[in-house]
């Protein structure tokens, strides 16, 4: 080469780490992607995500407009620690995992139902399932023997403990610390009620109800257990704390942020302390703090918020999603992953699911799906043996389906064994190669490493 000739510049990635479509593309570093669709970004490997694959076709359940899959959650048996997925319909719980295909049912008192309008969810509480109805129907519930079932029954209690009242009617619920927390609709839309110990029939206003933040036009969107006894308590525009559960006649209320607040109940996920939630300005999280009363660097379940969203990367993308639907994002921690299912565009349901990746601390990928399918809830439920291990399912109103599962989206209606096969599109744009400077350059050649099995395609340009 001679002296006056150009010197001959490289630039690529050696892998693969992280999407950033808030910033120019020249601007981005080495590792950071521009778009990453349906893909998984883990060690220094871009690859396709793996599909969804239906699971509810056995049971029986004819799909209608009010006969559909209206709630889910996950049913551990304390005694055997054998777990089902378990889904509300109109008439019926359905108990399904990989060992009863079919389903267990258990069946609803009669003239009793469970419709749209509900908003309805559940919570083990010991051996116990309890579905809430909303403000307008009492709960039911379960005894937990699925080996030789009985039916539900209305959760009432007709003669309280002297100062209690019973279960309120009301839309979800948490157990934890060996009481049932709800809400209580009945007194305002900002109190939190903890049930006696032991005992979800009976509810002691005196010690065990929290109006939070009252005066205000603030309300209660959902909680979440925390650290040494506390609650996390999530309004529309504020979060809050209520300390030592446990020994409610000596809990107070603490207030965490009221700079942001939580827009869907089913978004919020823990990692460790770390609790991750939708709010109006993309996904933020909670941090575990440190006491000032204790020795420097100890750190104890003091929460602080942060002053900029996780969600930042992908800022842009996030102005996408629908608010106006957003109440029915949900969220999950599951394998190393958070995963948050959000409407986008002009959909009303969950049509898309954002991939954070905590190994990475990057949001890895924007996942979508074939046109009809939606996410209501996430469950996660063990499988196998020798070693078990956890499987994600997401689950819509026509059943669920296994999450990173199949080479291909196979999709269906609860109890049909008819699907759909479709292949996965996916799209990965690097950063703008740029050489160290944005001087105008003569390219020569570029080189791309893959593998691809037999009929995949894969344009590039």
């Amino acid at each position: 080469m001679g002296r006056l000739d150009s010197p001959i510049l490289t630039d690529g990635e050696r892998g693969f780490r992280a999407i950033n479509s808030y910033l120019e593309p020249t601007s981005l570093e080495a590792g950071t992607v521009e778009i990453s669709e349906n893909m998984r970004l883990e060690g220094d490997l871009a690859s396709v995500r793996k599909g969804i694959e239906f699971k509810a076709g056995d049971v029986t359940l004819t799909y209608a407009g009010d006969e559909r899959v209206f709630a889910s959650t996950l049913f551990s048996d304390p005694a055997t620690g054998t777990e089902f997925i378990a889904v509300a319909t109109k008439n019926k719980v359905i108990l399904w995992n990989d060992s009863n295909n079919t389903g267990i049912d258990i069946a609803y008192p009669v003239g009793e139902v469970v419709a749209s309008g509900d908003n309805a969810s559940f919570v083990q509480a010991m051996e116990k399932l309890i579905l809430f109805r909303g403000e307008n129907k009492t709960p039911l519930e379960w005894d937990g023997d699925y080996t030789s079932p009985t039916a539900f029954v209305v959760k009432q209690n007709a003669s309280p403990i002297a100062g209690r009242v019973q279960c309120p009617s009301t839309n979800f619920g948490t157990f934890f610390a060996n009481r049932l927390i709800v809400p209580q609709p009945s007194d305002s839309q900002y109190t939190v009620i903890a049930s006696d110990l032991l005992d979800t029939d009976n509810f002691y206003a005196a010690e065990s109800q929290f109006r939070i933040n009252r005066g205000t036009a603030d309300r209660l969107i959902g909680f979440t257990p925390y650290l040494e006894n506390q609650l996390i308590v999530f309004f529309r525009n504020s979060i809050h704390l209520i300390n030592n559960i446990a020994l409610t006649n000596s809990a107070a209320v603490f207030e965490i942020t009221r700079q942001h607040g939580c827009v869907a109940r089913k978004s919020i996920a823990a990692s460790g302390p770390q609790i991750y939630f939708l709010s109006d300005d993309g996904v933020f999280t909670l941090q575990q703090g440190l006491d000032p009363a204790k020795n420097l660097g100890v750190a104890i379940s003091k929460v602080s918020g942060e002053a900029l969203p996780l969600s930042q990367p992908i800022q842009d993308q996030f102005a996408d999603v629908n608010y106006a639907h957003a109440d029915k994002a949900c969220g999950i921690v599951f394998d190393n992953k958070y995963y948050l299912a959000c409407p986008t565009g002009s959909s009303t349901t969950n049509n898309k699911i954002f991939v954070y990746d905590i190994l990475q601390t990057s949001w890895t990928s924007v996942d979508s799906f074939p046109a009809g399918f939606q996410i209501d809830d996430f469950v996660t439920v063990l499988h196998g043996s020798n070693p078990q291990k956890r499987r994600l399912f997401a689950v819509s109103d026509k059943g669920w389906h296994l999450i990173e599962e199949s080479t291909t989206d196979i999709t269906g209606t609860i109890g049909s064994a008819s699907t759909t096969s479709t292949a996965i599109s996916a799209k990965l744009k690097t950063r703008s190669f740029t050489f160290g400077n944005i001087d105008v350059k003569s390219w020569k050649r570029g080189q791309l490493g893959c593998q691809v099995q037999n009929g995949d395609q894969l344009p590039s340009r």
